[in-house]
């Protein structure tokens, strides 16, 4: 299977529009601050008695938010591109504070030229010493500010990082739904279920009411178990398999004795997690493509192991060899494609899924997962790709 590309992981692209949205937001934040400082110099200093014109005041208030407005976009940049985060966060708080304070000294620097410019210098003297007056006042401020335009941009992609991971356990959600309504749509196609009444009337016919009834019974408990996991992204493999035995009841009616099923669990691996729906469909694949193809196949095996921190699953069968040169969406099988793109949503690259030919014919499936048995797995990362 050919890996996905690569998703940003909550951040998104820096283009021009998004350069021009950060401005554009930055001056919309620093307008109504700029103008309040206006207001605040000019009354307040009037109020004191201390008489100050409107054009002084004007020039003490909006040339210092609207630098800060034109350097938010770097800042912000800064903010989102090193993250104060565990793994990293002391060399990304040693950036930041380098960075913090050259933007902070910029800053006066630039109102500090402005303001000599325009002749409405804070200080009298020299620039030299009025510079080193207007830092000493103004630096302080000026590094807080840094910090709460990377705390934004922390937030901000915090929260895209959120909508990302909405969006992806929708689409899991929706994945998972298919693969439901795929399973039911296979549980009542003409063969299946045409076949199943049949094996039944068999039953009934040669006297064997008891197995009849039973027979019934787990073609209900296999409608009823398909739709409730409707909201289930992964389940214990011991639930799984309670599935598929369930499912092999109903096929063990229609192949009679043809139909040899091994199972070689590891002791300890049930518990362990697998995406719902995810085994069933390879079992009938198995079925479908090997037993029911050669009247002389037999053989369904299944077996789950713990390998290297994953959980490992074989499923293999005789009959009819596979063949990798037959086109992939000619050999892909019932429910094989959903269950990639379920596989890759839920663990990224961390799976595999393969299909080979069997030393002596049929075919060798095999599925691995990351080993978990905690709490169910909700696509809480985006994916990175896929193996198998």
């Amino acid at each position: 299977m050919t890996a996905a590309p690569s998703v940003s992981a909550g951040r998104p692209p820096w283009t021009g529009a998004r350069w021009f949205k950060v401005l554009l937001y930055a001056f919309a934040v620093a307008t109504p601050l700029g103008w309040s400082t206006v207001a605040f110099v000019y009354l307040g200093m009037n109020a004191w008695g201390r008489s100050i014109s409107f054009e002084r005041a004007l020039l003490a208030g909006l040339p210092d938010w609207y630098l800060w407005a034109a350097a938010t976009p770097i800042v912000f940049w800064l903010g989102e591109r090193f993250r104060i985060e565990r793994a990293v966060w002391f060399s990304s708080g040693v950036i930041h504070l380098l960075a913090g304070a050259l933007v902070a000294l910029s800053e006066v620097a630039l109102k500090t030229g402005l303001n000599q410019l325009v002749g409405v210098a804070a200080f009298p003297g020299p620039l030299r010493d009025v510079y080193i007056r207007s830092t000493l006042q103004s630096f302080h401020f000026n590094f807080m500010n840094y910090w709460v335009i990377v705390a934004a941009a922390h937030a901000a992609r915090y929260y895209h990082s959120y909508r990302e991971q909405e969006l992806a356990a929708s689409q899991l959600q929706t994945e998972l739904t298919q693969a439901q309504l795929a399973a039911l749509q296979m549980q009542i196609q003409p063969h299946f279920f045409f076949n199943t009444l049949h094996a039944i009337a068999t039953l009934v016919r040669d006297g064997r009411g008891d197995a009849a009834i039973d027979t019934l019974a787990r073609l209900g408990d296999l409608f009823r178990e398909t739709l409730s996991n409707a909201k289930r992204h992964e389940v214990r493999l011991r639930d799984e398999l309670a599935f598929v035995d369930a499912y092999l009841d109903i096929e063990r009616v229609r192949f009679s004795d043809r139909l040899d099923v091994r199972m070689h669990i590891e002791p300890g691996v049930q518990e362990a997690r697998l995406p719902s729906m995810s085994l069933q469909p390879l079992v009938e694949n198995a079925i479908r493509h090997g037993i029911a193809l050669d009247a002389s196949a037999t053989l369904l095996a299944v077996e789950a192991r713990r390998s290297n921190g994953r959980l490992h699953i074989e499923i293999r069968n005789d009959g009819p060899s596979y063949r990798a040169d037959v086109p992939r969406d000619a050999r892909r099988g019932l429910g094989l494609a959903n269950i990639r793109a379920r596989l890759s949503r839920l663990y990224g690259a961390q799976y595999r899924l393969d299909v080979s030919a069997g030393p002596k014919g049929g075919a060798i499936v095999v599925l691995e997962v990351p080993w978990r048995t905690g709490p169910e797995a909700h696509a809480d990362r985006p994916a990175e790709g896929a193996s198998g």
